[in-house]
């Protein structure tokens, strides 16, 4: 049993690597060459050039992942099946279960660390990537926020035109303190800078306006400080930043803040953030697939076990993105936008299997 499972493992890593690579490759050569004027009259040097196209590769490694896997799972069970190995493995008493079992174990363990490399290496590759591709090609940087509106539970609201992430400055602030929904407090400066000994934020140049029912006093200060106003700088980067590449603590702190100032808004930074945590589920997704499949065709196995493997993932990414779709839109709740598409692919999945071992 041992050596089955190790041959059973060991060969769908070996084409899963192998197809990965190769998918990784091909996607990072498109990139560079989609490029390939800016490089050659740009004058970009070689070295930062060799770190931006290494900086892709882990992105294109998840995405290519899941499809890898199943075309690796459904080329060995093929396999098997083609070069009639899977009829000494039966008739030595070895189930079809026993055969799957390893390879849903395997599918698994890719699930969880493929959650583990999204989150700390992905992630943090691509904000690097995109840092790298405003200095080598002048594209428009994603870290510069502009137009930001913040709300906190203190009662404080904050306008900002933009955010400088190479200062870590806020410029033309407006912030407004509210007491049951009454503006007691009006704050407008030149700019704002985090100070991290103290945990709040120093206004320059501030022109201070307190209510007092119907009186307003005016107060002129060269740096206004206002403790209980204390939100982080990151927190004004996220607020243009794609949800999908924060760090996981400032997306949810981002989207707790959403959901009291903006439920559109976030509606579809939710749906984007579900995707996003359970994108790698899409390798267990498909590699179940295949392990489900029928593999007794009487010609070309490998041909048509690829074919109906592949038929059902599409159905899988149709439905993962009409369900993307209504829950930008609020048809669905964001959790139902990652559930439902895997529930259905896999149901059907079975029952394909089910009707393909009648026949």
């Amino acid at each position: 049993m041992k050596i089955l499972t190790r041959y059973t493992i060991t060969s769908i890593l070996k084409i899963a690597i192998v197809t990965i690579l190769l998918f990784a490759l091909i996607l990072a050569a498109v990139e560079l060459f989609s490029k390939m004027d800016q490089i050659m009259h740009g004058g970009v040097d070689g070295s930062r050039l060799i770190e931006y196209i290494i900086l892709s590769l882990p992105e294109y490694l998840m995405m290519v992942a899941s499809i890898s896997f199943l075309f690796a799972v459904t080329y060995f069970l093929s396999t098997l099946t083609a070069n009639n190995e899977m009829i000494p493995i039966l008739n030595a008493g070895v189930s079809p279960v026993r055969i799957r079992m390893p390879i849903i174990v395997l599918a698994i363990v890719l699930t969880f660390l493929g959650s583990l490399f999204q989150e700390h290496t992905v992630i943090a590759a691509a904000n690097r990537h995109d840092e790298l591709e405003t200095e080598l090609f002048g594209a428009s940087s994603t870290r510069d926020s502009r137009n930001i509106v913040l709300t906190d539970e203190d009662g404080f609201l904050i306008y900002t035109q933009r955010f400088s992430e190479s200062t870590g400055e806020i410029y033309n602030p407006v912030l407004v303190r509210t007491h049951d929904d009454i503006i007691e407090e009006r704050v407008e400066a030149d700019r704002a800078r985090y100070d991290e000994a103290k945990g709040w934020w120093i206004f320059e140049n501030a022109r201070i306006y307190r209510i007092d029912g119907r009186d307003v006093k005016t107060e002129i200060a060269a740096e206004f400080e206002e403790p209980l106003f204390d939100p982080e700088p990151r927190l004004f980067r996220s607020q243009n930043t794609d949800i999908e590449t924060m760090d996981r603590e400032t997306a949810t702190e981002y989207l707790a803040r959403l959901w009291d100032s903006n439920r559109t808004s976030w509606q579809g930074m939710a749906t984007d953030y579900y995707r996003r945590v359970c994108s790698p589920l899409a390798i267990l997704v498909l590699m179940f697939i295949s392990v489900s499949m029928n593999y007794n065709f009487k010609k070309n196995v490998l041909l048509f076990s690829v074919i109906q493997s592949l038929a059902i993932a599409v159905i899988y990414y149709v439905a993962d993105m009409v369900f993307s779709i209504m829950g930008h839109q609020g048809a669905v709740q964001p959790y139902m936008t990652v559930l439902a598409p895997f529930v259905l692919t896999i149901l059907l999945s079975l029952v394909i299997s089910l009707l393909g071992r009648k026949v």
